[in-house]
């Protein structure tokens, strides 16, 4: 679909390139063109309106270069064309980032090995789901029990064939398990040189990859761009929460006006509740952009918060040394409840419903005497061991409010192949957040080995992800105190009082 203003002369334009039908689209049309900017609306190739076959990823940027060269072809075309969109949307963008006078990617990432293997693990909600419903010229209708049988079948591999059919693109996923050949071709992370207008949220999937594409533009010495960090999920939110509503929050109207000013040539300020520095940063619960030149802002110090014995946890390493254990059994699979999932109840969601379960450890501060803010990259440093010769670990964030609603904060894993029974040090990545947690609320970490089904079910054996069949439980072991100095490692933002 083509959208040019009515009026004679030559204009900038926007470019939307989805695989969920341009129709949805056609307001941008009206909205652009009341201001002088003309919009191209295009199915990618393979769905709805547009032939060939549909791949997911594979052709964006051969197709996206030659819609550009058409639009600059142009007698309407004064050459300058922008990018808009979200998830999908904003991929096609990087895919020709190098071919676009600006950027506006939303929710979204460059790299996709981020989105279907986040460090490591099968992203199996965002994967199957999404692949199942995608796999065709229109979206299949996807039922709950579908879902539900899907995400359980063994081998995962066939999965797809279970209640749809083969889906090629599927299968290449669960085969090239490692960052190779073939999701390099998918990468356009390097592509990139700005300028930008990236919109992320903390309950995003693509959060950490999103941070990772933006903080590449800036080592390669952008300084024109900005990244937003909101309080956004890929999906509806599991608690409802508005986090002080859009005067807080940011209009989105904010967006369309920052696109159009760049498409004019007109400087293009940041307005509203945010900062207009290179990271502006949404501190949830405290409902407040703050500004920031560097990630992770300089006012953020990494302070280490020590497990130790009958569930503590702080800044004081124990004296004495201890450890606790749990057995993770595949067939009952810890449950994923909100967090940086695709879907419904997604985001921020209570974490009550896991309680009791014999599959967690669950480590609790006391009641905080004044607000703690976390601002930056979360990440955990355990000391582990599992009689399983290969397996994973999870990690959680909660806020306890007082009375006794338990919110998520952020999570992350790590996949862990043990030595022996003896503690061994792991790394665990628990993704980024802003937040803050109230005075007399408490800090709590659960530390699992599912969350299921954002991450695929590690079945506790070494075969390969895509056909391992046989589910095994697991002793798992967490190390605490002197010697095997477990700890997660917090981004502790030092703020001036409201």
């Amino acid at each position: 679909s083509l959208f040019v203003p009515k009026k004679s002369g030559v204009f900038p334009a926007v470019l939307v390139r989805t695989p969920y039908s341009r129709s949805s689209e056609e307001w941008l049309g009206n909205a652009f063109g009341r201001f002088g900017v003309a919009v191209v609306l295009q199915d990618v190739r393979g769905k709805h309106g547009s032939g060939g076959e549909f791949y997911p990823f594979r052709h964006e940027r051969a197709d996206g270069l030659q819609t550009l060269r058409w639009i600059r072809s142009q007698p309407w075309s004064n050459g300058k064309v922008a990018g808009w969109g979200g998830s999908y949307v904003g991929y096609t963008q990087w895919a020709v980032s190098d071919s676009l006078d600006f950027m506006a990617p939303t929710l979204t990432g460059a790299d996709l090995y981020d989105l279907i293997y986040p460090d490591g693990l099968f992203s199996l909600q965002t994967a199957y789901t999404w692949g199942i419903t995608v796999a065709s010229p229109t979206a299949n209708t996807v039922t709950p029990e579908m879902l539900e049988q899907g995400y359980r079948h063994l081998p995962m591999i066939e999965a797809d064939d279970a209640v749809l059919r083969d889906i090629p693109f599927y299968n290449d996923w669960l085969n090239h398990d490692h960052n190779d050949a073939y999701w390099q071709a998918l990468n356009h992370r390097h592509r990139a040189r700005g300028p930008m207008l990236s919109i992320a949220g903390w309950y995003d999937i693509f959060l950490k990859a999103q941070i990772a594409d933006f903080q590449a533009l800036v080592d390669r010495g952008d300084t024109q761009s900005r990244l937003v960090i909101g309080p956004l999920a890929h999906g509806s939110q599991g608690e409802e929460n508005k986090f002080g509503g859009e005067g807080k929050t940011g209009r989105p109207l904010q967006i369309f006006r920052y696109v159009l000013r760049q498409l004019k040539g007109k400087p293009a300020l940041l307005k509203g509740p945010l900062k207009d520095a290179r990271y502006n940063l949404f501190i949830m619960e405290r409902n407040a952009y703050v500004g920031s030149d560097v990630w992770p802002p300089a006012e953020t110090t990494v302070v280490p918060y020590y497990l130790g014995a009958e569930g503590s946890i702080g800044p004081d390493l124990p004296a004495s040394p201890g450890s606790l254990s749990y057995t993770y059994d595949p067939n009952d699979p810890f449950p994923s409840l909100g967090g940086t999932a695709l879907g419904e109840k997604v985001g921020p969601a209570r974490q009550n419903p896991n309680n009791g379960r014999g599959d967690m450890l669950a480590f609790e501060t006391p009641a905080l005497s004044e607000p703690l803010t976390l601002l930056g990259p979360i990440s955990a440093r355990l000391w582990l061991a599992s009689d399983a010769p290969c397996t994973g670990f999870i990690v959680a964030l909660h806020d306890v409010f007082p009375d006794g609603k338990i919110i998520n904060i952020q999570e992350g894993g790590a996949l862990v192949v043990p030595d022996s029974l003896a503690p061994a040090a792991a790394e665990i990545s628990v993704w980024a957040t802003g937040y803050e947690l109230a005075k007399g609320h408490r800090l709590r970490v659960v530390i699992s080995s599912g969350w299921f089904p954002r991450y695929g079910r590690h079945l506790n054996t070494c075969a390969p992800f895509a056909r391992a069949m046989e589910p095994l439980p697991a002793r798992q072991t967490v190390f605490f105190g002197a010697g095997t100095p477990s700890a997660i490692l917090l981004p502790v933002y030092n703020m001036k009082p409201r």
